[in-house]
């Protein structure tokens, strides 16, 4: 990893028109030379593995029905995970967000695949059972737990559930923290950063990327 922060695209770029979490917005992040991607992995009712934040769009639950049904119900098709994963395989590394838990076993071989074929990978979840669950079984995947509330014990609680890096939103974010995480061997990405209020972060060796919805900004203040 380099040592100047990476700039991760959060869902993509969505704030021209395109829709979040779309091929449309991933393709754009490209275009903006953003260094990763960050995307969202839920399971439909028929266990189809789909790329969406929300667990529904016009009160149609994803986990309720096909992936067809959804689309024919809301007007709106997210993508597959599996054709993300193809559409970035040589392009552009990765941040996979899984959102919920009971899925660990389906969706680590696709992760797997993606990360033997040499691109940057990171799986985040809010959800430490479920990264404890991937990183037994498969520990080669590059973990990180997502931190939103409460900063206290983060570094404990990512080194038990087998995760390497430790991904604070920019609220939590601290000197003390910071030297908590690096102390104890894990790696710091942080969240919703803004380049006008969180620049000075771009310069800083100790965090590995920054996970932004201006890409532009971001990668202009770095510059």
């Amino acid at each position: 990893m380099s040592r100047t922060p990476l700039v991760i695209a959060h869902r993509g770029i969505h704030d021209t028109g395109a829709v979040e979490n779309t091929l449309e917005a991933f393709e754009l992040a490209v275009a903006a030379g953003a260094d990763m991607i960050e995307l969202d992995v839920r399971r439909t009712g028929a266990g189809e593995l789909a790329i969406l934040h929300d667990h529904e769009v016009n009160k149609v639950a994803l986990d309720s029905c096909s992936l067809d049904e959804f689309e024919s119900r809301t007007g709106f098709r997210p993508p597959l995970l599996e054709e993300v994963l193809g559409w970035a395989n040589g392009q552009i590394g990765l941040d996979v967000e899984l959102k919920e838990d009971g899925y660990a076993g389906e969706v680590a071989p696709l992760l797997i695949e993606f990360a033997h074929g040499g691109n940057e990978l990171i799986v985040t979840s809010f959800i430490d059972p479920l990264l404890a669950q991937l990183s037994e079984l498969a520990p080669q995947l590059r973990l990180g737990l997502l931190i939103a509330w409460i900063a206290e014990g983060a570094a404990d609680r990512a080194a038990a559930c087998g995760a390497q890096v430790v991904l604070p939103e920019m609220k939590l974010v601290s000197e003390a923290l910071i030297t908590t995480v690096l102390d104890a061997n894990l790696e710091l990405i942080v969240w919703d950063f803004m380049a006008e209020r969180h620049a000075a972060l771009l310069s800083d060796p100790r965090v590995v990327a920054v996970i932004t919805d201006d890409v532009p900004g971001a990668l202009a203040a770095r510059a």
